[in-house]
């Protein structure tokens, strides 16, 4: 994934974006394939290892496809799936703003 410095930017690959994103908090049992990692693992289980506090939790941002699999984890990580492994792939751009931020 490329992404900015504080990674509020991901690029992933639109090929694999069938259909609608959609932006929801997170849920009970959610899992995802975080980039380098060689499985899946619980989203519960990915805030706990970065550190992310409880109260933080609720206030991250998935963006899901139309199947409801997690391809970003606003701020945090995208999906193995759908990470840009050729420079030439057309790309979806997803941003993360904060509401009345500029830009």
């Amino acid at each position: 994934m490329c992404s900015d410095r504080e990674n509020n930017v991901a690029f992933v690959r639109s090929d694999l974006c069938h259909g609608s994103l959609v932006v929801r908090n997170r849920r009970p049992g959610d899992r995802f394939r975080p980039v380098g990692l060689a499985g899946r693992k619980k989203l519960q289980d990915f805030f706990v290892d970065l550190k992310v506090s409880r109260g933080q939790r609720d206030n991250v941002p998935v963006v899901v496809d139309q199947h409801d699999r997690i391809v970003w984890v606003a701020g945090y990580g995208i999906d193995e799936v759908f990470r840009v492994t050729d420079p030439a792939q057309a790309v979806v751009i997803l941003k993360l703003k904060a509401l009345g931020g500029s830009d």
